[in-house]
């Protein structure tokens, strides 16, 4: 009867570890290979982006409205904090009129959930 239990045990040890090996290879394979964390935050490596850019980000998308106070990026509308700072890879005092409809960014909030600065994203060429 000891051994009936054991052989059970053993069974369902052995498969708890073979899930378990799994489930680790597809939540690693869920995450792109371009795709990194910097800092606990978004970056890419095929954004190409200058020295004065932080080293991540909070979040990233493609704007589809800009308006001078708010954003909507990726169907998520942000509002621009009280000194929003606008940069490009040429710019590092834009405007928000440096971004228009289609723009690809990434943006750094505050503890409010306001956009404190606002980047253009360029793209590696291949």
């Amino acid at each position: 009867m000891i051994m009936i239990f054991d052989k059970i045990f053993n069974r369902r040890r052995s498969a708890f570890w073979v899930c378990l090996g799994l489930a680790m290879v597809f939540m690693l394979s869920a995450v792109p290979p371009n795709f990194s964390f910097a800092q606990g935050r978004y970056i890419r490596e095929e954004w190409k982006v200058p020295e004065f850019y932080p080293r991540g980000f909070d979040g990233y998308g493609k704007i589809e409205t800009i308006e001078k106070d708010r954003v909507v990026i990726n169907d998520t509308a942000w509002k621009f904090s009280r000194q929003t700072r606008f940069a490009t890879p040429r710019d590092r005092n834009a405007g928000v009129s440096s971004f228009s409809a289609g723009d690809t960014v990434a943006y750094l909030l505050n503890e409010k959930g306001e956009i404190i600065s606002l980047w253009y994203i360029e793209f590696h060429k291949r």
